[in-house]
């Protein structure tokens, strides 16, 4: 019993790419597992600054980003992303443990698109991305 591997990826061959922006190599290792095994294209950055570098070379479909990092937060990241002529169109989930009113706030006030606190519930994430997604493409 072998596999097929001509079929292997044939239904992958418009998967949407996910930057993942997070200092946490578990959860981005977490996040990145579950969301390939949904299809996704899933590309990672452990800081705002390498992410800002993803995000011009990759051009995701979707950034997940998270707001306590170094050298960069994610506040910063999505206010310059949402500056730029070109990346501003890609959406922005803010992906963090900051549950307070006044970080969704801040991240509605930096272009964030939508808001999503750790620990999330794995449908409720792909259903925002996908909503995302499909709203960017129409």
């Amino acid at each position: 019993m072998g596999l097929n591997v001509k079929h292997i990826g044939v239904e992958n061959m418009s998967k949407n790419k996910i930057l993942v922006i997070d200092d946490e190599a578990d959860i981005v290792d977490t996040v990145a597992f579950m969301l390939r095994s949904r299809g996704y294209d899933v590309i990672t950055a452990c800081d705002g600054g390498e992410g800002l570098t993803k995000i011009m070379l990759e051009q995701p479909d979707l950034v997940l980003l998270d707001i306590v990092m170094p050298v960069m937060d994610g506040f910063e990241v999505c206010h310059k992303l949402k500056r730029d002529k070109d990346a501003k169109k890609i959406p922005v989930i803010m992906f963090t443990a900051r549950g307070d009113n006044e970080a969704v706030i801040k991240a509605k006030q930096f272009g964030a698109d939508d808001y999503i606190v750790k620990p999330f519930n794995l449908p409720t994430l792909v259903n925002k991305i996908n909503r995302l997604i499909t709203k960017q493409s129409s």
